[in-house]
């Protein structure tokens, strides 16, 4: 099955009266989680099941004090539904000689941050999960102390040796994902202390890595003074997805300290295999709430999919810096399948083609949104000719919200017909969204429609292009 996000136009070949729009996750009201204990406002959340439990669990940080000394602690939450959040005591499953808190699960340490966690579907039960931790002995300026480590449950963690994906680690956050493409662990990071730009690193193993590549920094179309501040990837369809967290820094007082003051919110980011990447429109896929909303101010984001997607952000009404008590908060949006951004008709009927394909077989689903409008589709040849039976004319119009809308024509037609043979598909939109074309086809250029006629070859879908 191939899916087609529409983030560009390289798998369309017409847009008429057709605009493209970002997707805007809903920020779920009675899903506001604050512990009671610090304040998560940089608790970069990291939500994963446990399956013995039947729960969702979720790791985060929250900020317990000020200046020098221990300001934060690593701590776990349980729910049953991934909405509402309760602490997860942990006092009769580790041994804590410094605990101070019922849900701690790792030793107070100072100068210390978690940056993320990331669930290694690959490892053994003892390591399937992994975590990043940074340290800084010696102050920031000393360069921090990157330490991996891996636990079963969320709540029993060790460190693994040879595990720093950097020398000299950088401040969070740090993301990783399997990239099945390059079929290895990447690891997201800054190249080293507050250089806010995105750095790759690459292993199969979790104890060599390759030297940092740059892969993300700000460029002309960003607004002055603006510092990309993490990147969490998450594959999704044959495409990974980011999140691309952007700082928007003040301008340089030597009175005040670097990472004061400014605002950060979330842009969308893409690519096919993993390692280089599209920026996607400019606007921020997640802004900031507005004054005094929980989900104003500094945020960092990790998802989970049940159909839906869920979001969770860590969030503060404040600007970046040092967050007052009380001022953070983890928040949780919901997503529709596929809603990262969409194709919207204008004023009156707008026409979206793709280019040619070869069509293995199958009904095509459509991810549609119409109330009030129509959505109707047509099948073509590779020159664009429509095939008999199969315009627009005979297409079964469609009226409503579906995420998996196979269209029909007149006596019965369906595209499951069209098997083995070069065509594209062209939808109508009145009033009307599109998000998402899925079926079993691979994308033909016109060298394959040449190679099949003279030799009879078919197209390969290439992975990551």
């Amino acid at each position: 099955m191939t899916t087609t996000l529409l983030f560009d136009d390289q798998r369309l070949n017409r847009l008429d009266n057709v605009v493209r729009k970002l997707g805007r996750p809903e920020r779920i009201s009675d899903a506001i989680y604050r512990d009671p204990h610090g304040n998560p406002a940089f608790g970069y959340p990291s939500v994963f099941s446990h399956e013995e439990t039947g729960t969702w669990r979720m790791s985060y940080q929250i900020h317990v004090g000020q200046g020098r000394g221990i300001p934060h602690a690593q701590v776990l939450a349980e729910s049953r539904d991934g909405l509402e959040w309760k602490l997860k005591d942990t006092t009769g499953e580790i041994d804590l000689a410094d605990r101070r808190y019922p849900h701690q699960i790792a030793t107070l340490e100072e100068h210390t941050e978690w940056a993320s966690c990331f669930v290694d579907e690959r490892a053994g039960p003892e390591e399937r999960l992994k975590a990043f931790k940074i340290s800084f002995p010696d102050g920031i300026a000393g360069g921090g102390r990157a330490v991996l480590l891996a636990s079963p449950d969320g709540i029993r963690w060790t460190p693994r040796e040879r595990g720093a994906w950097l020398e000299r680690a950088a401040d969070p956050g740090v993301f990783a994902f399997w990239n099945e493409v390059r079929r290895s662990y990447v690891v997201l990071t800054r190249p080293e202390v507050l250089d806010r730009r995105i750095a790759a690193v690459e292993t199969t193993d979790w104890q060599n890595y390759t030297d940092p590549e740059l892969v993300i920094q700000p460029d002309a179309l960003d607004a002055p003074l603006t510092e990309p501040y993490g990147m969490p990837v998450f594959p999704y369809e044959g495409y990974y997805i980011a999140f691309l967290w952007l700082f928007h820094t003040v301008p340089w007082d030597p009175n005040i300290r670097r990472f004061q003051g400014g605002h950060v919110d979330c842009q969308l980011a893409y690519s096919l295999n993993g390692w280089h990447w599209n920026r996607g429109l400019r606007d921020p896929f997640i802004p900031n709430g507005g004054p005094g909303e929980p989900d104003s101010g500094c945020g960092s984001l990790t998802v989970m999919a049940d159909g839906s997607l869920l979001i969770y952000a860590s969030a503060c009404t404040h600007e970046h810096g040092v967050p007052p008590a009380g001022s953070g908060s983890i928040v949780v949006y919901r997503l529709r399948r596929d809603g990262f951004c969409f194709l919207e008709s204008g004023g009156g009927p707008g026409l979206v083609g793709i280019r040619p394909v070869y069509w293995n077989g199958g009904e095509v689903d459509l991810n549609v949104a119409s109330q009030g409008g129509r959505v109707r589709a047509q099948v073509t040849d590779q020159m664009g000719t429509p095939m008999e039976g199969y315009g627009f004319d005979v297409c079964q119009p469609f009226s409503g919200d579906d995420a998996a809308w196979t269209p029909h024509w007149k006596d019965g037609r369906k595209m499951a017909a069209l098997c083995n043979c070069f065509l594209r598909l062209e939808i109508e939109l009145d009033s009307a969204r599109l998000y998402a074309i899925r079926g079993d086809y691979v994308k033909a250029m016109p060298r394959d429609i040449a190679r099949h006629r003279e030799y009879g070859d078919l197209p390969e879908p290439g992975i990551g292009w």
